[in-house]
């Protein structure tokens, strides 16, 4: 009787005493472990993303409703899955390491920078001095702290001009003001209000520091005018020569075909064919219309070299009658397409341009004069 009324709890702590009795050490520290063994279900894996997990947390009360018979059927669950994984899915795609498209800076008012001053420009004390006269942007919030050109560390412009060998040392910025006397060259910008980015200057500011470009271009005469950066040099051309073929009408007339519609003319009058003599003759009449239309401009690809245009200088006492223009890349550290051996490969060519010129192997015929007296003469 004793056996028959023994429960389940006494039949466990029994068979536990037997199991205890019978087992070794290393058994009994085995079962004393399995109370610590991982569970899945109630622990999340460290080893599988953070995002998954969330994602089956979300999908297991949608299984279990499953379970139990719906009129809906599954697509209930169908839409609660694929809204999890669409949440999860934009999760991804902003995290997912793509570039977001930088907003480009608006202009900045006078005022953000106003506690930063102008550099000086080093144009030399005399005319005809330079061989080249450096013309950049604006100063840099860097450059006007310090008070000198390209200072900043990431700048290449004075390893461009060692590299190039147009110094015969590497200089630092604060030797900016030695490079007239010592070197033959000059440093200018074309707008002078600093700022910490190019891009907040307006356009405007590019225009009204052109006619003062000129201004130091007439009386300081220098050999060449160097523009750090295509930027530059496509502000000042735009507003210092601007094309004549863009928006203009091209005004033409077809001789060829007028003179051979004459002759259709005088050969069907020979032959009594009036009718096709007055087809002619509103034919002839088209042709001799002149047809206007616009004129396209021809793509051009640009290359940083000596550009052609120059300045023509008349004062008799000028050593230096002529100033050509050469254009390089940027010299910042952001320019991320062209490296160091690059920028020194083009000021190595503006070197070599100043020896050309300086032997007279350089043709400036074909070259386009920039008029300056008109420009000039509104200052």
């Amino acid at each position: 009787m004793k056996s028959e009324l023994t429960g389940p709890a006494e039949d466990t702590k029994e068979t536990a005493l037997v199991r205890s009795s019978n087992s070794t050490p290393t058994q009994l520290l085995r079962d004393q472990l399995t109370a610590f063994r991982f569970n899945d279900e109630s622990t999340p894996s460290l080893r599988r993303s953070p995002r998954n997990y969330y994602v089956r947390q979300a999908l297991r009360p949608e299984e279990s409703k499953s379970e139990l018979p719906t009129a809906g059927g599954s697509s209930l669950n169908k839409r609660s899955a694929s809204a999890v994984f669409a949440r999860s899915g934009s999760k991804k795609a902003k995290g997912d390491g793509r570039k977001t498209p930088r907003t480009k800076p608006k202009v900045a008012p006078p005022e953000k920078y106003a506690h930063l001053n102008s550099l000086n420009d080093y144009l030399g004390e005399e005319p005809d001095m330079l061989d080249v006269l450096f013309c950049g942007i604006n100063p840099g919030q860097r450059s006007a702290t310090v008070g000198h050109h390209f200072a900043h560390p990431t700048n290449h412009f004075w390893r461009c001009l060692h590299g190039a060998h147009l110094t015969d040392r590497l200089l630092s910025a604060t030797e900016d003001y030695t490079l007239p006397d010592t070197y033959r060259l000059g440093l200018t910008n074309l707008v002078d209000r600093p700022s910490a980015q190019a891009a907040e200057l307006a356009e405007s500011e590019f225009t009204a520091g052109v006619p003062a470009l000129l201004q130091k271009i007439v009386r300081k005469r220098p050999r060449i005018v160097c523009f750090v950066g295509k930027a530059i040099w496509d502000s000042f051309i735009k507003a210092a020569a601007p094309s004549p073929i863009f928006g203009e009408e091209a005004v033409t007339t077809d001789t060829q075909a007028t003179e051979a519609s004459l002759t259709t003319t005088t050969e069907a009058a020979a032959s009594g064919e009036l009718v096709a003599v007055t087809k002619t003759r509103k034919a002839t009449m088209t042709k001799e219309r002149p047809s206007r239309r616009k004129a396209k401009p021809i793509p051009k690809t640009f290359a940083f070299d000596l550009q052609p245009y120059k300045i023509v200088h008349t004062d008799p006492s000028a050593t230096v009658r002529e100033t050509l223009f050469f254009v390089v890349v940027s010299t910042s550290g952001l320019v991320a397409g062209y490296q160091l051996p690059e920028k020194i490969e083009q000021f190595a060519l503006l070197k070599q341009r100043l020896n050309e010129l300086e032997k007279g192997n350089v043709d400036t015929s074909t070259m386009s004069i920039i008029p300056i007296s008109d420009i000039l003469r509104h200052t």
